[in-house]
Protein backbone atom coordinates (compact mmCIF):
# COMPACT_ATOMS: atom_id res chain seq x y z
CA UNK A 1 0.00 0.00 0.00
CA UNK A 2 1.39 3.39 -0.95
CA UNK A 3 -0.22 6.50 0.45
CA UNK A 4 0.74 10.00 -0.56
CA UNK A 5 0.36 12.40 2.35
CA UNK A 6 0.13 16.11 1.66
CA UNK A 7 0.05 18.87 4.22
CA UNK A 8 -0.72 22.50 3.51
CA UNK A 9 -2.34 25.13 5.65
CA UNK A 10 -4.86 25.81 2.90
CA UNK A 11 -6.07 22.22 2.63
CA UNK A 12 -6.16 21.86 6.41
CA UNK A 13 -8.40 24.91 6.76
CA UNK A 14 -10.58 24.02 3.80
CA UNK A 15 -11.09 20.34 4.65
CA UNK A 16 -10.63 19.87 8.37
CA UNK A 17 -10.34 23.20 10.17
CA UNK A 18 -12.72 23.84 13.01
CA UNK A 19 -15.33 26.50 12.34
CA UNK A 20 -14.88 29.76 14.21
CA UNK A 21 -17.68 30.88 16.45
CA UNK A 22 -17.50 34.67 16.13
CA UNK A 23 -19.09 36.57 19.00
CA UNK A 24 -19.26 40.32 19.68
CA UNK A 25 -16.19 41.57 21.55
CA UNK A 26 -17.46 42.21 25.06
CA UNK A 27 -14.10 43.07 26.58
CA UNK A 28 -10.40 42.82 25.91
CA UNK A 29 -10.11 40.51 28.92
CA UNK A 30 -11.94 37.62 27.19
CA UNK A 31 -9.84 34.47 26.84
CA UNK A 32 -8.92 33.18 23.43
CA UNK A 33 -10.55 29.87 22.50
CA UNK A 34 -8.05 27.17 21.52
CA UNK A 35 -9.24 25.35 18.39
CA UNK A 36 -8.61 21.65 18.02
CA UNK A 37 -7.27 20.41 14.70
CA UNK A 38 -6.97 17.11 12.87
CA UNK A 39 -3.95 14.84 13.27
CA UNK A 40 -5.06 12.20 10.75
CA UNK A 41 -7.98 11.13 8.60
CA UNK A 42 -8.87 7.43 8.83
CA UNK A 43 -11.39 6.42 6.18
CA UNK A 44 -14.34 8.71 6.99
CA UNK A 45 -13.22 9.53 10.54
CA UNK A 46 -10.68 11.86 12.07
CA UNK A 47 -8.16 11.73 14.91
CA UNK A 48 -7.82 15.01 16.77
CA UNK A 49 -4.53 16.59 17.76
CA UNK A 50 -5.76 16.80 21.37
CA UNK A 51 -6.29 13.01 21.47
CA UNK A 52 -2.89 12.40 19.90
CA UNK A 53 -1.23 14.76 22.40
CA UNK A 54 -2.99 13.07 25.32
CA UNK A 55 -2.12 9.53 24.19
CA UNK A 56 1.50 10.53 23.49
CA UNK A 57 1.78 11.98 27.00
CA UNK A 58 0.37 8.78 28.52
CA UNK A 59 2.86 6.66 26.59
CA UNK A 60 5.76 8.87 27.66
CA UNK A 61 4.67 8.51 31.29
CA UNK A 62 4.42 4.72 30.93
CA UNK A 63 7.88 4.50 29.41
CA UNK A 64 9.30 6.68 32.18
CA UNK A 65 7.68 4.41 34.78
CA UNK A 66 9.46 1.43 33.17
CA UNK A 67 12.79 3.24 33.13
CA UNK A 68 12.78 3.48 29.33
CA UNK A 69 14.11 6.53 27.53
CA UNK A 70 11.95 6.88 24.42
CA UNK A 71 11.97 10.13 22.45
CA UNK A 72 8.67 11.95 22.07
CA UNK A 73 8.55 11.57 18.29
CA UNK A 74 8.76 7.77 18.57
CA UNK A 75 6.02 7.80 21.21
CA UNK A 76 3.92 10.12 19.03
CA UNK A 77 4.21 7.81 16.03
CA UNK A 78 3.31 4.83 18.21
CA UNK A 79 0.37 6.73 19.74
CA UNK A 80 -1.00 7.59 16.30
CA UNK A 81 -0.66 3.96 15.18
CA UNK A 82 -2.70 2.89 18.18
CA UNK A 83 -5.35 5.57 17.63
CA UNK A 84 -5.63 4.64 13.94
CA UNK A 85 -6.33 1.01 14.83
CA UNK A 86 -8.80 2.09 17.51
CA UNK A 87 -10.63 4.32 15.02
CA UNK A 88 -10.85 1.54 12.42
CA UNK A 89 -12.34 -0.95 14.90
CA UNK A 90 -14.89 1.57 16.18
CA UNK A 91 -15.84 2.38 12.57
CA UNK A 92 -16.35 -1.34 11.97
CA UNK A 93 -18.54 -1.57 15.06
CA UNK A 94 -20.61 1.42 13.96
CA UNK A 95 -20.98 0.04 10.44
CA UNK A 96 -22.35 -3.21 11.87
CA UNK A 97 -24.85 -1.32 14.03
CA UNK A 98 -23.13 -2.25 17.31
CA UNK A 99 -24.08 0.02 20.18
CA UNK A 100 -24.61 -0.14 23.92
CA UNK A 101 -27.66 1.66 25.36
CA UNK A 102 -27.17 3.38 28.72
CA UNK A 103 -29.11 0.73 30.62
CA UNK A 104 -26.97 -2.04 29.16
CA UNK A 105 -23.80 -0.04 29.82
CA UNK A 106 -24.75 0.22 33.52
CA UNK A 107 -25.15 -3.57 33.64
CA UNK A 108 -21.79 -4.17 31.93
CA UNK A 109 -20.08 -1.74 34.31
CA UNK A 110 -21.52 -3.58 37.32
CA UNK A 111 -20.45 -7.00 35.95
CA UNK A 112 -16.95 -5.74 35.16
CA UNK A 113 -16.61 -4.25 38.63
CA UNK A 114 -17.76 -7.45 40.34
CA UNK A 115 -15.41 -9.55 38.22
CA UNK A 116 -12.45 -7.33 39.14
CA UNK A 117 -13.41 -6.84 42.79
CA UNK A 118 -13.88 -3.10 42.41
CA UNK A 119 -16.69 -0.60 41.84
CA UNK A 120 -18.10 1.08 38.72
CA UNK A 121 -17.01 4.44 40.14
CA UNK A 122 -13.38 3.31 40.45
CA UNK A 123 -13.41 1.93 36.91
CA UNK A 124 -14.61 5.27 35.54
CA UNK A 125 -12.10 7.16 37.71
CA UNK A 126 -9.27 5.09 36.18
CA UNK A 127 -9.76 6.99 32.91
CA UNK A 128 -8.17 10.04 34.47
CA UNK A 129 -9.20 13.62 34.99
CA UNK A 130 -12.23 13.68 32.67
CA UNK A 131 -15.97 14.01 33.26
CA UNK A 132 -18.12 11.01 34.15
CA UNK A 133 -19.84 11.22 30.76
CA UNK A 134 -16.48 11.14 28.98
CA UNK A 135 -15.28 8.22 31.11
CA UNK A 136 -18.46 6.28 30.34
CA UNK A 137 -17.90 6.92 26.64
CA UNK A 138 -14.29 5.68 26.89
CA UNK A 139 -15.41 2.55 28.76
CA UNK A 140 -18.11 1.97 26.15
CA UNK A 141 -15.61 2.29 23.31
CA UNK A 142 -13.15 -0.07 25.03
CA UNK A 143 -15.89 -2.65 25.54
CA UNK A 144 -17.04 -2.39 21.90
CA UNK A 145 -13.47 -2.72 20.65
CA UNK A 146 -12.91 -5.88 22.71
CA UNK A 147 -16.19 -7.37 21.55
CA UNK A 148 -15.52 -6.60 17.87
CA UNK A 149 -11.98 -7.96 18.15
CA UNK A 150 -13.13 -11.18 19.75
CA UNK A 151 -16.08 -11.79 17.43
CA UNK A 152 -14.04 -10.96 14.31
CA UNK A 153 -11.05 -13.07 15.27
CA UNK A 154 -12.87 -16.02 16.83
CA UNK A 155 -14.03 -17.31 13.45
CA UNK A 156 -10.43 -17.29 12.18
CA UNK A 157 -9.21 -19.73 14.84
CA UNK A 158 -9.92 -23.37 14.05
CA UNK A 159 -9.17 -25.91 16.78
CA UNK A 160 -9.62 -29.60 16.03
CA UNK A 161 -11.15 -32.09 18.48
CA UNK A 162 -7.96 -34.15 18.30
CA UNK A 163 -5.89 -31.12 19.32
CA UNK A 164 -8.21 -30.47 22.28
CA UNK A 165 -8.20 -34.11 23.41
CA UNK A 166 -4.40 -34.37 23.23
CA UNK A 167 -3.93 -31.16 25.16
CA UNK A 168 -6.58 -32.08 27.75
CA UNK A 169 -4.78 -35.36 28.52
CA UNK A 170 -1.49 -33.49 28.86
CA UNK A 171 -3.06 -31.00 31.29
CA UNK A 172 -4.53 -33.78 33.40
CA UNK A 173 -1.22 -35.65 33.55
CA UNK A 174 0.91 -32.54 34.15
CA UNK A 175 0.48 -32.56 37.92
CA UNK A 176 -0.04 -29.74 40.36
CA UNK A 177 2.53 -27.17 39.16
CA UNK A 178 3.24 -25.35 35.91
CA UNK A 179 6.22 -23.20 34.80
CA UNK A 180 5.52 -19.48 34.46
CA UNK A 181 7.71 -17.36 32.18
CA UNK A 182 8.17 -13.61 32.66
CA UNK A 183 8.81 -12.36 29.12
CA UNK A 184 9.60 -9.13 27.30
CA UNK A 185 8.93 -9.02 23.57
CA UNK A 186 10.05 -6.99 20.55
CA UNK A 187 8.09 -7.45 17.31
CA UNK A 188 9.48 -6.26 13.98
CA UNK A 189 6.32 -6.22 11.84
CA UNK A 190 5.87 -7.50 8.29
CA UNK A 191 3.05 -6.83 5.82
CA UNK A 192 0.74 -9.66 4.79
CA UNK A 193 2.64 -10.10 1.51
CA UNK A 194 6.14 -8.76 2.16
CA UNK A 195 8.46 -8.07 -0.77
CA UNK A 196 11.95 -9.54 -0.73
CA UNK A 197 13.29 -6.09 0.10
CA UNK A 198 10.89 -5.66 3.03
CA UNK A 199 11.68 -9.14 4.35
CA UNK A 200 15.43 -8.50 4.22
CA UNK A 201 14.92 -5.17 5.97
CA UNK A 202 12.84 -6.85 8.71
CA UNK A 203 15.50 -9.52 9.17
CA UNK A 204 18.19 -6.85 9.49
CA UNK A 205 16.08 -4.93 12.02
CA UNK A 206 15.42 -8.12 13.98
CA UNK A 207 19.13 -8.95 14.12
CA UNK A 208 19.88 -5.40 15.26
CA UNK A 209 17.20 -5.65 17.97
CA UNK A 210 18.65 -9.01 19.05
CA UNK A 211 22.14 -7.54 19.27
CA UNK A 212 20.91 -4.48 21.19
CA UNK A 213 18.99 -6.58 23.73
CA UNK A 214 21.91 -8.94 24.25
CA UNK A 215 24.02 -5.85 24.81
CA UNK A 216 21.76 -4.81 27.69
CA UNK A 217 19.37 -2.39 25.93
CA UNK A 218 15.99 -1.71 27.56
CA UNK A 219 13.30 -3.92 25.96
CA UNK A 220 10.70 -1.13 25.99
CA UNK A 221 13.09 1.23 24.21
CA UNK A 222 13.89 -1.29 21.47
CA UNK A 223 10.26 -2.40 21.07
CA UNK A 224 9.08 1.22 20.71
CA UNK A 225 11.12 1.61 17.52
CA UNK A 226 8.90 -0.90 15.71
CA UNK A 227 5.62 -0.96 17.68
CA UNK A 228 2.30 -0.63 15.84
CA UNK A 229 0.24 -0.24 19.02
CA UNK A 230 0.64 0.98 22.58
CA UNK A 231 0.78 -2.47 24.20
CA UNK A 232 3.59 -2.87 26.72
CA UNK A 233 6.63 -4.89 25.64
CA UNK A 234 6.54 -6.56 29.07
CA UNK A 235 4.14 -9.49 28.70
CA UNK A 236 4.29 -10.33 32.40
CA UNK A 237 4.20 -13.92 33.66
CA UNK A 238 2.71 -16.37 31.15
CA UNK A 239 1.99 -20.03 31.93
CA UNK A 240 3.81 -22.54 29.75
CA UNK A 241 0.50 -23.59 28.24
CA UNK A 242 -0.03 -20.03 26.95
CA UNK A 243 3.36 -19.70 25.20
CA UNK A 244 3.09 -19.93 21.38
CA UNK A 245 4.51 -23.29 20.34
CA UNK A 246 7.24 -21.92 17.99
CA UNK A 247 8.75 -19.98 20.95
CA UNK A 248 8.54 -22.71 23.58
CA UNK A 249 11.60 -24.93 22.86
CA UNK A 250 13.99 -21.96 23.05
CA UNK A 251 12.36 -20.59 26.22
CA UNK A 252 12.48 -23.99 27.97
CA UNK A 253 16.27 -24.07 27.43
CA UNK A 254 16.80 -20.37 28.27
CA UNK A 255 17.97 -18.96 31.59
CA UNK A 256 16.77 -15.68 33.14
CA UNK A 257 18.46 -12.83 31.31
CA UNK A 258 18.75 -14.73 28.00
CA UNK A 259 17.48 -13.23 24.75
CA UNK A 260 16.16 -15.68 22.13
CA UNK A 261 14.96 -15.38 18.55
CA UNK A 262 14.17 -14.07 16.10
CA UNK A 263 11.08 -16.19 15.46
CA UNK A 264 8.91 -15.70 12.36
CA UNK A 265 5.13 -15.49 12.71
CA UNK A 266 2.27 -14.32 10.51
CA UNK A 267 2.73 -10.75 11.77
CA UNK A 268 6.51 -10.35 11.85
CA UNK A 269 9.75 -11.25 13.59
CA UNK A 270 9.75 -11.79 17.37
CA UNK A 271 12.65 -11.42 19.81
CA UNK A 272 12.05 -12.48 23.43
CA UNK A 273 13.88 -11.68 26.64
CA UNK A 274 13.36 -14.06 29.54
CA UNK A 275 13.31 -12.19 32.85
CA UNK A 276 12.34 -14.97 35.22
CA UNK A 277 10.95 -18.51 35.49
CA UNK A 278 8.86 -19.73 38.37
CA UNK A 279 6.46 -22.58 39.10
CA UNK A 280 2.95 -22.01 40.34
CA UNK A 281 0.26 -24.37 41.47
CA UNK A 282 -2.15 -25.12 38.66
CA UNK A 283 -5.59 -23.72 39.33
CA UNK A 284 -8.01 -26.63 39.68
CA UNK A 285 -10.77 -26.83 37.09
CA UNK A 286 -13.85 -25.20 38.60
CA UNK A 287 -17.27 -26.09 37.20
CA UNK A 288 -20.52 -24.20 37.68
CA UNK A 289 -24.07 -25.49 37.63
CA UNK A 290 -26.32 -22.66 36.51
CA UNK A 291 -29.88 -22.17 35.33
CA UNK A 292 -31.09 -19.31 33.17
CA UNK A 293 -33.95 -17.66 31.35
CA UNK A 294 -33.12 -16.27 27.91
CA UNK A 295 -35.05 -13.50 26.17
CA UNK A 296 -33.84 -12.70 22.65
CA UNK A 297 -33.90 -9.28 21.03
CA UNK A 298 -34.86 -8.38 17.48
CA UNK A 299 -35.59 -5.39 15.28
CA UNK A 300 -38.99 -5.04 16.92
CA UNK A 301 -38.00 -6.20 20.43
CA UNK A 302 -35.35 -3.94 21.95
CA UNK A 303 -32.81 -4.45 24.72
CA UNK A 304 -34.94 -2.31 27.00
CA UNK A 305 -38.00 -4.47 26.28
CA UNK A 306 -36.05 -7.68 26.98
CA UNK A 307 -34.74 -6.32 30.28
CA UNK A 308 -38.23 -5.15 31.31
CA UNK A 309 -39.67 -8.59 30.53
CA UNK A 310 -36.98 -10.38 32.57
CA UNK A 311 -37.51 -8.03 35.51
CA UNK A 312 -41.26 -8.67 35.36
CA UNK A 313 -40.68 -12.44 35.34
CA UNK A 314 -38.37 -12.17 38.34
CA UNK A 315 -40.92 -10.13 40.26
CA UNK A 316 -43.32 -13.06 39.89
CA UNK A 317 -40.64 -15.56 40.93
CA UNK A 318 -39.70 -13.55 44.02
CA UNK A 319 -43.38 -13.08 44.89
CA UNK A 320 -43.83 -16.87 44.89
CA UNK A 321 -46.20 -16.94 41.93
CA UNK A 322 -43.96 -19.48 40.17
CA UNK A 323 -40.58 -21.11 40.61
CA UNK A 324 -37.58 -20.14 38.55
CA UNK A 325 -37.70 -23.54 36.81
CA UNK A 326 -41.38 -23.01 35.94
CA UNK A 327 -40.61 -19.54 34.61
CA UNK A 328 -37.78 -20.92 32.48
CA UNK A 329 -40.06 -23.58 30.98
CA UNK A 330 -42.69 -20.95 30.21
CA UNK A 331 -40.63 -17.99 29.02
CA UNK A 332 -37.04 -18.98 28.16
CA UNK A 333 -36.14 -18.84 24.48
CA UNK A 334 -33.31 -21.35 24.87
CA UNK A 335 -35.13 -24.55 23.86
CA UNK A 336 -32.32 -26.86 24.96
CA UNK A 337 -32.40 -25.76 28.61
CA UNK A 338 -36.00 -24.52 28.89
CA UNK A 339 -37.37 -28.07 29.02
CA UNK A 340 -34.95 -28.71 31.90
CA UNK A 341 -36.21 -25.71 33.83
CA UNK A 342 -33.29 -23.63 32.56
CA UNK A 343 -30.68 -26.06 33.97
CA UNK A 344 -27.39 -26.02 32.04
CA UNK A 345 -25.66 -28.70 34.11
CA UNK A 346 -22.06 -28.48 35.31
CA UNK A 347 -19.78 -26.57 32.94
CA UNK A 348 -16.52 -24.64 33.20
CA UNK A 349 -16.74 -20.93 32.44
CA UNK A 350 -14.76 -21.53 29.25
CA UNK A 351 -17.75 -23.37 27.81
CA UNK A 352 -19.99 -20.28 27.93
CA UNK A 353 -20.34 -17.11 25.91
CA UNK A 354 -17.96 -14.50 27.45
CA UNK A 355 -20.78 -12.20 28.54
CA UNK A 356 -22.73 -15.07 30.08
CA UNK A 357 -19.59 -16.45 31.77
CA UNK A 358 -18.89 -13.04 33.32
CA UNK A 359 -22.44 -13.02 34.70
CA UNK A 360 -21.94 -16.43 36.33
CA UNK A 361 -18.54 -15.53 37.75
CA UNK A 362 -20.02 -12.52 39.55
CA UNK A 363 -22.55 -14.67 41.46
CA UNK A 364 -22.46 -16.54 44.73
CA UNK A 365 -24.21 -19.90 45.01
CA UNK A 366 -27.96 -19.39 45.37
CA UNK A 367 -27.88 -15.85 43.96
CA UNK A 368 -29.80 -14.46 40.97
CA UNK A 369 -28.12 -12.08 38.52
CA UNK A 370 -29.35 -8.79 37.18
CA UNK A 371 -30.20 -8.99 33.46
CA UNK A 372 -26.99 -10.11 31.69
CA UNK A 373 -26.19 -9.49 28.02
CA UNK A 374 -24.63 -12.18 25.82
CA UNK A 375 -24.37 -12.67 22.08
CA UNK A 376 -27.64 -14.64 22.27
CA UNK A 377 -29.74 -12.03 24.05
CA UNK A 378 -30.53 -11.15 27.68
CA UNK A 379 -30.48 -13.60 30.60
CA UNK A 380 -31.38 -13.95 34.24
CA UNK A 381 -28.96 -16.47 35.74
CA UNK A 382 -29.27 -18.50 38.92
CA UNK A 383 -26.08 -20.11 40.23
CA UNK A 384 -27.06 -23.48 41.67
CA UNK A 385 -23.68 -24.94 42.65
CA UNK A 386 -19.90 -24.76 42.19
CA UNK A 387 -17.51 -27.70 42.42
CA UNK A 388 -13.88 -28.56 41.72
CA UNK A 389 -13.47 -31.20 39.01
CA UNK A 390 -10.11 -32.98 39.36
CA UNK A 391 -10.83 -36.18 37.45
CA UNK A 392 -13.18 -35.54 34.53
CA UNK A 393 -11.44 -35.33 31.15
CA UNK A 394 -14.38 -33.25 29.87
CA UNK A 395 -13.52 -30.47 32.31
CA UNK A 396 -9.93 -30.45 31.06
CA UNK A 397 -11.21 -30.35 27.48
CA UNK A 398 -12.93 -27.04 28.17
CA UNK A 399 -9.73 -25.69 29.73
CA UNK A 400 -7.62 -27.04 26.86
CA UNK A 401 -9.87 -25.44 24.25
CA UNK A 402 -9.70 -22.12 26.10
CA UNK A 403 -5.89 -22.22 26.47
CA UNK A 404 -5.37 -23.08 22.80
CA UNK A 405 -7.72 -20.30 21.79
CA UNK A 406 -6.03 -17.69 23.98
CA UNK A 407 -2.58 -18.81 22.80
CA UNK A 408 -3.56 -18.19 19.18
CA UNK A 409 -5.76 -15.18 19.85
CA UNK A 410 -3.06 -12.50 20.29
CA UNK A 411 -1.38 -13.30 16.98
CA UNK A 412 -4.74 -13.60 15.21
CA UNK A 413 -5.74 -10.16 16.53
CA UNK A 414 -2.48 -8.62 15.32
CA UNK A 415 -2.96 -10.24 11.90
CA UNK A 416 -6.57 -9.01 11.69
CA UNK A 417 -5.69 -5.46 12.77
CA UNK A 418 -2.91 -5.33 10.21
CA UNK A 419 -5.47 -6.23 7.54
CA UNK A 420 -7.70 -3.37 8.68
CA UNK A 421 -4.82 -0.89 8.37
CA UNK A 422 -3.65 -2.21 5.01
CA UNK A 423 -7.10 -1.80 3.45
CA UNK A 424 -7.81 1.62 5.01
CA UNK A 425 -7.36 5.16 3.69
CA UNK A 426 -5.00 6.89 6.11
CA UNK A 427 -4.06 10.54 5.60
CA UNK A 428 -1.60 11.89 8.17
CA UNK A 429 -1.70 15.63 8.84
CA UNK A 430 0.06 16.03 12.19
CA UNK A 431 2.83 18.60 11.48
CA UNK A 432 5.43 16.99 13.75
CA UNK A 433 5.15 13.57 12.14
CA UNK A 434 4.94 14.89 8.57
CA UNK A 435 7.87 17.25 9.14
CA UNK A 436 9.99 14.38 10.51
CA UNK A 437 8.98 12.04 7.71
CA UNK A 438 7.85 9.43 10.24
CA UNK A 439 6.12 6.47 8.64
CA UNK A 440 2.64 5.64 9.88
CA UNK A 441 2.00 2.50 7.89
CA UNK A 442 1.94 -0.96 9.39
CA UNK A 443 5.66 -1.68 9.21
CA UNK A 444 6.72 1.77 10.41
CA UNK A 445 9.21 2.35 7.59
CA UNK A 446 9.30 5.10 5.03
CA UNK A 447 10.39 4.72 1.46
CA UNK A 448 11.83 8.21 1.38
CA UNK A 449 13.42 10.71 3.68
CA UNK A 450 11.87 14.12 4.46
CA UNK A 451 12.17 16.38 1.42
CA UNK A 452 14.59 19.31 1.78
CA UNK A 453 14.49 22.47 -0.29
CA UNK A 454 17.52 24.31 -1.69
CA UNK A 455 18.07 26.05 1.63
CA UNK A 456 18.15 22.74 3.49
CA UNK A 457 14.78 23.21 5.21
CA UNK A 458 12.47 20.22 5.63
CA UNK A 459 9.39 20.53 3.47
CA UNK A 460 5.90 19.89 4.81
CA UNK A 461 4.99 18.53 1.41
CA UNK A 462 4.79 14.82 0.61
CA UNK A 463 5.74 11.78 2.62
CA UNK A 464 5.39 8.45 0.85
CA UNK A 465 4.81 5.23 2.71
CA UNK A 466 4.91 1.60 1.62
Amino acid sequence: MRIKQTFTKLSLIAMFGASLAVAPALSYAEEEIALDSTAAVVNGGIILESDLDRHTSELMQNYKAHGAQVDELTARRQALQSLITRSLILQLASGNGADIPDMQLDSILKQTALRNNTTPEKILASYGNISEAQARQKFKEDYLINEVRRSSVKQRINISDNEINTYAKALKERGSVEPMYHIGQVVVPLSSNPTEQEYRRAQANAQKALKDLRGGANVDEVAAQYAVNSQSADLGYLPETAIPLPFLPALVKAKPGDVVGPFRSAVGMHILKLYDVTKNAITPVKTYRASHILIKTSIIFSDEAAIAKLNSIMEDVKAGKMTFAEAAKKYSEDPGSAVQGGDLGYQSLDAFDPGFAAGIAALSVGQYSEPVKSSYGWHIIHLDDVKIDKDSLNAYKDKAASLIFEREFAEAVAYWERGLRESAYIHVIDPELVRAGAGIEMDNTTSSQPVQDKDGKISQGSVYMN
